[in-house]
């Protein structure tokens, strides 16, 4: 059976040849780190850790830990493509589908070998989930993001010149996979300045307390006018500036030209911000028919941009779902300017005080064009496949894929699809079973650039672990493609949120 493969080129940062071994970095409940590295996982489960300045190997309890960040979150082998399968329990588990029946699902993975899992417990498959390369996962590394403030545009120094000053500025925390924001004040955006191409998908996860206010910035250039820069007409006051955050005026200042995306519990408002001739900001709304949201006033969402200056569409999905598209004119137009984002940054501020939030699992990728995503079809009686092409949809009965071809039965007739041609398959909700429960000492393993998987620890060297998957039995795991362990037995964002984080 010969099945064609879509391989990317990922982007991102991998441990090349000669290049320094960053050290492991464990977590535990109470806040406490410790660098050293991964020896092996033993019975109970524990984990066996060593370090440099200690003779022989230290056991600590899982029960003890949080997660143990690998190689500072970069992997040590790069998975060959972003094909995955969703599974019952959440997990994410990249790999290329060889069969699957009414029975089974057959993936075929390079960090496990292959992996069969009971048909009913899958609900999606995504062949071809982005149609472009991976830019950026993260955050694993602190150093790979910048903050800056009204005080300090091009970024805050470090803590000891600014105590030279006497100035403390409120800065986010980064801990294991995600930024924190837990001041009471505003005014500090966490930015990464660059990494975005033109057609661009940008997703993440935030998590809140209190109602939410937070304002992501895309397609950023962070530059400041001229006469601005120069001290001319333009000129303003910096020093009142920072009183001024909570004003949406202050994006400009934070990002510069860009689109700046303002999401509240109820709803959600596009700007373009920049300056005019005179140097002053300007903010100017993008309209649209529906902005509506229903989020609660504490919570977690999967945010995702996808947005094109070459033809001007921006569109917005929470948790999976679309929500509302904008048509902005494309940056070819000469006559008005054309898109407003004339950056590849991005970036986030919280606009509302006393607003803890989380940023997690941020992903950069290229953008095929796909307007849709098959989740916003799922329905409870009928499989929904959406082809690559962005447009094509059927709905039906998958009754197997065998030799590379999707087979569909449908209401006006059968089909069979390329598996290369196909983006994602959601499966319908009445046929899929309930997940498992979850072991007490049930550990998830992050692998990079996109996946996870979850299992009981058996046993492990440090370099595979061997788990027992709920819907699939005893995996071994490659660490190499791993970038985090998971030692959190729940999904309670709010576990995560003590004060030492």
């Amino acid at each position: 059976m010969k099945i064609r493969t879509i391989i990317p080129l990922f982007a991102f940062s991998l441990l090349s040849q000669g290049e320094e071994a960053r050290d492991d970095l464990m977590s535990f409940t109470n806040g406490d780190q410790l660098h050293g590295r991964l020896a092996g996982i033993a019975a109970g489960p524990s984990v066996i850790w060593k370090r440099a300045d200690v003779t022989g190997e230290v056991k600590y309890s899982a029960s003890d830990l949080r997660r143990i960040v690998l190689r500072g979150g970069r992997p040590a082998r790069s998975l060959e493509t972003l094909s995955h399968i969703g599974t019952a329990n959440g997990d994410r588990i990249p790999g290329v589908v060889r069969e699957m029946d009414d029975k089974r699902v057959v993936l075929d993975t390079v960090f496990g070998g292959i992996i069969e899992f009971p048909r009913e417990q899958v609900g999606l498959l995504a062949p071809n989930p982005l149609g472009g390369r991976t830019l950026y996962h993260g955050p694993y590394d602190p150093q790979e993001w910048v903050m800056l403030n009204a005080e300090h545009p091009d970024g805050i120094p470090a803590s000891k010149d600014e105590e030279k000053k006497g100035k403390n500025p409120a800065l986010w925390k980064h801990t294991g996979t995600a930024w924190y924001w837990q001041n009471k004040e505003v005014g500090t955006a966490l930015v990464r300045k660059n990494g975005m191409p033109d057609r661009a998908m940008l997703r993440f996860d935030i998590a809140w307390k209190s109602r939410l206010s937070c304002t992501v910035a895309f397609h950023a250039d962070f530059k400041k006018p001229a006469k601005q820069a120069e001290g001319g007409a333009g000129a303003r006051d910096r020093a009142g500036m920072a009183a001024r955050l909570m004003n949406s005026t202050s994006l400009p200042d934070l990002f510069g030209e860009s689109y700046a995306l303002q999401i509240y519990s109820n709803y959600v408002m596009l700007h373009r911000t920049g300056f005019d001739e005179e140097g002053r900001p300007r903010l100017d709304r993008v309209q649209t028919a529906n902005s509506s949201l229903r989020l609660g006033d504490s919570g977690t969402a999967t945010v995702e941009i996808r947005c094109n200056r070459l033809t001007g569409e921006i569109l917005l999905f929470i948790n999976g779902e679309f929500v509302v598209q904008w048509s902005e004119i494309a940056d070819a137009n000469e006559n008005t300017g054309g898109y407003a984002g004339k950056g590849d940054g991005f970036g986030f501020v919280v606009q509302a005080e006393d607003t803890p939030v989380r940023i997690s699992e941020v992903l950069v990728a290229e953008w095929n064009g796909m307007p849709d995503a098959a989740r916003s079809l799922q329905v409870d009686d009928a499989d929904i496949v959406l082809l690559a092409n962005g447009t094509d949809r059927f709905s039906g009965k998958v009754v197997g894929l065998k030799g590379g071809k999707l087979k569909l039965e449908g209401r006006y007739g059968d089909f069979e699809f390329p598996l290369n041609e196909v983006a994602e398959v959601r499966f319908a909700k009445s046929r899929l079973a309930e997940a498992p429960d979850p072991a007490s000492d049930e550990i998830k393993t992050r692998l990079y650039p996109l996946g996870r998987i979850s299992g009981r620890p058996l046993s492990g060297d440090g370099e595979r672990l061997r788990i027992l998957n709920g819907s699939a039995g005893e995996i071994d795991v490659n660490l190499d493609y791993a970038a985090m362990l998971d030692f959190r037995g729940t999904e309670s964002f709010l576990d995560d949120w003590d004060v030492e984080f």
